[in-house]
This record gives C-alpha cells, sequence and structure tokens, in this order.
C-alpha cells in the first residue's frame, strides 16, 4: 500500500496531530519525523525509513559521506502514536516547517508529507492535474 491523497488537519495546543485514519495501521505505532530540505516535514513508517538508514550508512566510508550522514539521522526523529492516532509533532519541526493551526498532509507514494496550509496553498496554487503532464508509465 502506498501513500496517497491529501488532508486537511488542524495541530492541537500541545502539538498533535492525528494520523489520518487510512494510514494508521501500515504506519505503525512508532514511525519517524523527518526535516525535509522541501521545507516540510516528512513521515516515514519504521521499515521505509530504515532502507534510507541503510543506503546512507554507505556513504560513511569518507569525511564528507559521514557529515552526510550525521546530518541525515540529526533531521530525523522517531515518535508514537497514541490509540486516538495523535502523534506528538515536536517543537523544533513545528518551527521548521512553520506549521501553526492548520497544515496539510499528503501522500507521497513511500512517505507522508506535512506542510504549514499557508506553504501547500502558495506552492500548489496554479496546479492542474493534466493527464499528458503524468509520467509515461501511466500511458
Amino acid at each position: 500500500m502506498s501513500y496517497l491523497g491529501v488532508f486537511f488537519h488542524n495541530i492541537d495546543s500541545n502539538n498533535r496531530l492525528v494520523m489520518p485514519s487510512g494510514f494508521r495501521e501500515k504506519m505503525g505505532q512508532e514511525f519517524v519525523l523527518f526535516k525535509s530540505p522541501d521545507g516540510c516535514v516528512s513521515v516515514y513508517d519504521a521499515e521505509t525509513f530504515d532502507g534510507l538508514l541503510e543506503q546512507v550508512r554507505k556513504l560513511t566510508n569518507t569525511s564528507e559521506g559521514r557529515m552526510q550522514a550525521r546530518t541525515f539521522t540529526r533531521a530525523a526523529k522517531t515518535v508514537t502514536q497514541d490509540k486516538q492516532g495523535r502523534f506528538t509533532v515536536p517543537a523544533d519541526y513545528i518551527e521548521f516547517a512553520s506549521l501553526q493551526d492548520g497544515v496539510v498532509i499528503t501522500g507521497e507514494g513511500n512517505r507522508l508529507e506535512i506542510w504549514s496550509q499557508a506553504e501547500y496553498e502558495k506552492q500548489n496554487s496554479g496546479e492542474v492535474f493534466v493527464p499528458s503532464a503524468y509520467p509515461q508509465i501511466f500511458y
């Protein structure tokens, strides 16, 4: 099962966010938040993130590779969802992605992304889904 779709949610006063119901089981009780270079927070299930981490470990045979690996692991944090599907977004992740009350959670295939609603709307204001823009695999 891939992560697909767009969901609008709010962060509560305790910095908790609700995992979209269709993804709660697949994501698992523990999953990883990652400060994406795109300015959002990426969310990976543990298995997918472990695969990424294994790729990063292959870089550690040089000092530059070790620095890249450190940067990668320092941008990640494991979180746990409660029985209602809520999880706490750490304050530094909220600040990093400018997450306020309204956020947008998007399914991106192998991960979810959490965007501030303002940034999501700004980036997608002219978005039009045109079949000819789809990758050739769909034809």
